[in-house]
């Protein structure tokens, strides 16, 4: 029981992350404004908190690389908002 109880929850906390990535992939940090990045910023957030809200229901182990997995997706959607910010800036003062 508990070992199904914990596939369950590792299953479900690599599908926020894999929902979290593909979000993250589909609004490239390549091209958007500064409200794109600040939406990706605010995004980010919620799926971090999402995601370890899911860990709480863990232990031990499978509970620790739950949240380490969820703050490496967040750090990396955060990277990514703040380089469509500094490329929205960028694209804004070559346009002036």
């Amino acid at each position: 029981m508990k070992r199904s109880l914990l596939m369950v929850a590792v299953a479900t906390c690599f599908s926020l992350g894999a929902t979290t990535a593909f979000a993250q992939a589909a609004s490239s940090p390549a091209m958007g404004s500064k409200d794109d990045a600040k939406a990706l910023k605010k995004q980010a957030d919620a799926d971090y908190k999402a995601a370890k809200k899911a860990c709480k229901s863990m232990t031990g182990d499978a509970e620790k690389q739950c949240e380490k997995d969820a703050k490496a997706t967040h750090e990396k959607a955060e990277a990514d908002a703040k380089a469509m910010k500094e490329k929205a800036e960028a694209d804004k003062k070559a346009h002036k």
